[in-house]
């Protein structure tokens, strides 16, 4: 009965095969991976509020004002205010002819004041300080001033409801008081000036010069 033998035996081994496994120690469970956290994107900080511009008050002022009184025509053109600062200039013109011109400018300074700085023609700089501003029937006037002259001691701008706009220069001149008032209207500033065309001039035509073609040299003689 060999070959009973051999499947006694084949089934004896595959039952002990089977009970070893049965009794091996089961694999532990794999633990999900852990869960990565999202990406957090930084808070972006509100940045402060920008302070208002110290000339704020003033920057009605801006842009170009013409008047004429005495057929004398004069104009101021004003920037707005940028950084503490506003620029202006002024012209007067009478006949075709500069009567005068003017570089100003408003400032807020270091100390926390304003001035009004003023060079005239072949004059030297002066400078005017702010005042505030006050009513003056119905328009609101800006007042510069230095008391160390004598004219003028004050500069001021009556700004009316209208957008109209009345300049004062006040104080004395042979221990007189004088005053001088410079009305103006609210204009177009002037346009620049476009640069002129340019015309593209066109290079002038090469004209190719044929080669030459080699001739032999003649054969010397016998």
């Amino acid at each position: 009965m060999p070959h009973r033998k051999s499947l006694a035996l084949v089934a004896a081994t595959m039952l002990a095969a089977g009970s070893a496994l049965a009794q091996a120690p089961a694999k532990p469970a794999s633990q999900p991976a852990p869960a990565s956290a999202p990406f957090a994107t930084p808070s972006t900080a509100a940045s402060p509020a920008q302070a208002p511009d110290p000339l704020a008050a003033l920057a009605w002022l801006a842009g170009c004002w013409a008047g004429d009184v005495n057929q004398r025509a004069y104009t101021e053109q004003w920037t707005k205010p940028a950084a503490g600062m506003m620029l202006g200039l002024g012209h007067t013109v009478m006949a075709g002819r500069t009567l005068s011109f003017e570089f100003m400018r408003i400032e807020a300074r270091s100390d926390g004041s304003i001035a009004y700085v003023a060079k005239p023609t072949d004059k030297p700089e002066e400078a005017f300080v702010y005042q505030g501003s006050k009513d003056d029937h119905g328009a609101t006037r800006y007042t510069f001033a230095n008391p160390s002259r004598d004219f003028p001691t004050e500069i001021a701008y009556a700004h009316t409801p209208a957008d109209e706009v009345f300049a004062y220069v006040i104080g004395k001149v042979n221990g007189q008081d004088r005053q001088v008032i410079y009305p103006f209207r609210r204009v177009d500033c002037p346009a620049p000036s476009a640069a002129p065309a340019t015309t593209a001039t066109a290079a002038p035509a090469t004209t190719a010069t044929a080669t030459p073609a080699a001739t032999e040299p003649p054969a010397p003689p016998k």
